[in-house]
């Protein structure tokens, strides 16, 4: 027992180690987003407009409450500031994997070879999201809460996290037609009532009239900064997958094959949704809707950088969960795709092939067959 105990003192250290040397040597060198986010959270303050042509690809895209989040940060020396955010996206990724955890099937596999195999293939994701200091973890784990208290009956709890995570951005409205279906009335409610008093505080700073003006200002700026991204070299979702992979294909020819796909993956959702209604087996079905749910953001996203599939973190340890109710081929195939997803690096792959993977977002097909496994094991009344 004490060698076990001094075993995980050493992880637990060399952790630590680890994690303040990536941060000091690399990571606050850059932190670029989290620039942007601490800026705005400095005009809000001052009543100054957040939302700037001048600013350029650096232009804070989030709602005015967003910029009110981020006002204690601001007020902090800015590499002071950083190093908060990165202790608390670290919190937030840790809460990830134990409300994740919490949330998945009982079964007889341990908590910790399945944690590090969901956190080697997501990695990847993982560093750039921290690089950048990012909101996408922090989003992600406001989403893994609402599912947990979701499933704790606390509708009401869930709602308040649904809409909050509404002023960072309109991802989280994937769950709207989730929670029609699934009448969860008590939380759309309460989503719309904090996502509304969340428009409305900013008066404080900017006045009413100010405030409508810098909330018609948000819509714009979102508008002109996106369609010129759309077949840039970095978008990965499924349009820009579309635009880059067949170029040739008019822009109505793609919006019909992005709807089709669309709305085959709706139908799947349904379908999800009704199985896990009508199967008594099914303990917890909101779980996997919600994993599936999670990483249709990225996939439908308009601009859908690779790191934002760090949002299938959930689906992967659920898949690994369920290992064993795999044949042999799905887990050959799971097995490949994984290592594609974990591995595709420059430093690994080489300049060629991995400009390759990125510039056509072949991360797409990768998330495909991650959401086909999703409805495999609901097939299989898991």
């Amino acid at each position: 027992m004490k060698n076990k105990k001094a075993v995980r003192l050493v992880l637990i250290l060399a952790a630590v180690v680890f994690l303040a040397g990536a941060y000091i040597f690399h990571i606050r060198k850059d932190m670029t987003d989290f620039g942007v986010c601490c800026q705005g959270g400095q005009r809000i303050v001052q009543g100054e407009t957040l939302y700037r042509e001048a600013d350029g690809h650096l232009q804070f895209k989030y709602s005015p409450a967003a910029a009110l989040f981020f006002v204690p940060l601001a007020l902090l020396p800015y590499e002071a500031a950083k190093a908060v955010w990165y202790i608390l996206e670290l919190a937030f990724l840790a809460g990830l994997f134990l409300f994740s955890w919490r949330m998945l099937p009982a079964g007889a596999r341990k908590a910790a070879p399945i944690f590090l195999w969901t956190f080697l293939i997501e990695l990847k994701f993982l560093a750039r999201e921290l690089e950048l200091g990012q909101v996408n973890l922090f989003i992600l784990f406001i989403l893994i809460l609402m599912l947990y208290f979701l499933l704790s009956q606390k509708e009401l709890s869930a709602g308040l996290l649904w809409g909050s995570s509404l002023f960072f951005k309109p991802y989280a409205l994937v769950f709207f037609p989730f929670f029609l279906i699934k009448k969860k009335i008590r939380t759309l409610s309460a989503g719309i009532t904090v996502l509304v008093a969340g428009l409305l505080l900013p008066a404080l700073f900017y006045g009413i009239k100010g405030n409508f003006s810098v909330l018609r200002e948000w819509p714009a700026t979102l508008s002109k900064s996106t369609s010129g991204l759309l077949a840039s070299y970095d978008n990965a979702s499924l349009y820009g997958f579309l635009l880059k992979t067949v170029p040739s294909l008019s822009k109505y020819a793609s919006g019909a094959i992005f709807l089709t796909i669309f709305l085959v993956l709706a139908a799947v959702v349904l379908w999800l949704i009704r199985t896990g209604r009508t199967s008594p087996s099914i303990k917890n079905p909101e779980v996997l809707e919600g994993a599936f749910l999670l990483i249709l953001i990225p996939l439908f996203s308009p601009l859908g950088w690779n790191y934002n599939y760090l949002y299938s973190l959930l689906a992967v340890m659920l898949i690994i969960k369920a290992w064993r109710h795999f044949p042999r081929t799905a887990q050959i195939i799971l097995i490949i795709n994984f290592i594609i997803i974990g591995t595709s690096l420059i430093e690994i792959w080489g300049r060629e092939l991995f400009r390759f993977y990125t510039h056509y977002a072949l991360v797409v097909l990768n998330f495909l067959i991650v959401l086909a496994s999703l409805a495999y094991l609901r097939a299989k009344k898991l």
